[in-house]
């Protein structure tokens, strides 16, 4: 059986932001051209939501390696930002605050700190419904720079989880610094103009082995036999 290794590098599906502050929890940023994580000086809270289209990987291959890249444009410190894999879906919608860091008003279907989809269904819990235990952490420091989450077990084994289980795969929260003031950071997302700054998953994977010729006939040879048993039985 032929083994072919292969590697997929795709910008998300869908990237937003999520806001938690005094009146800001119906904000969002599904169509702004960044995403913005940690605390501001304001002391509003951002957190980040990606997901990618893993289709192109047929279910049952094996993952060999799995790291994201994401370009910072702004950043107030160095701090760690850790992945967590999303447990429940949500939305990104038309929502853009631009380059202000504020968000804008969330459209119908957008995520935001209460809602999984704006007007439609909330979290379980407000914030995002995630694993507790980070898939991965990296240091993230002085902006104009890119960053990559470097493959783990657990980045694996979401992405392992996610094509096996297409249905399952609603990609990660970012969560930086939500305690220090000014921690604030700004990342490009999918919708940047900037095609080389936007988010991309590279995944380093062995195709499912493909069966022989012979295989085949041996498995249709087997399917005779036992249909024709099958037969038999329904005869008598």
């Amino acid at each position: 059986m032929p083994v072919t290794a292969a590697l997929l590098a795709v910008e998300p599906a869908a990237d937003t932001s999520i806001f938690r502050g005094d009146g800001f929890d119906a904000i969002s940023d599904g169509a702004g051209p960044n995403l913005w994580l940690a605390t501001t000086a304001g002391g509003v809270t951002r957190r980040a939501l990606v997901r990618f289209d893993l289709s192109a990987i047929a279910p049952g291959s094996q993952i060999d390696s799995v790291t994201l890249q994401i370009y910072e444009s702004r950043a107030r410190d160095v701090h760690d930002v850790a992945l967590h894999r999303l447990t429940s879906a949500w939305g990104e919608s038309t929502s853009n605050g631009g380059d202000a860091g504020a968000g804008a008003p969330a459209a119908l279907g957008d995520a935001t700190w209460i809602s999984a989809y704006h007007q439609t269904r909330q979290w379980v819990t407000q914030g995002g419904d995630f694993v507790q235990v980070a898939s991965a952490v990296a240091e993230v420091g002085v902006q104009g720079a890119f960053y990559r989450w470097d493959s783990t077990p657990s980045l694996v084994a979401d992405v392992k989880s996610w094509i096996d289980n297409p249905t399952e795969n609603f990609g990660w929260i970012m969560i930086g610094d939500e305690v220090t003031s000014q921690s604030a950071k700004r990342f490009s997302s999918r919708e940047s103009t900037a095609a080389s700054a936007r988010p991309l998953l590279a995944i380093d994977y062995t195709l499912s082995p493909i069966p022989e010729p012979e295989t085949y006939a041996m498995l249709l040879a087997g399917l005779g036999v036992l249909a024709r048993v099958v037969s038999r039985r329904r005869v008598r």
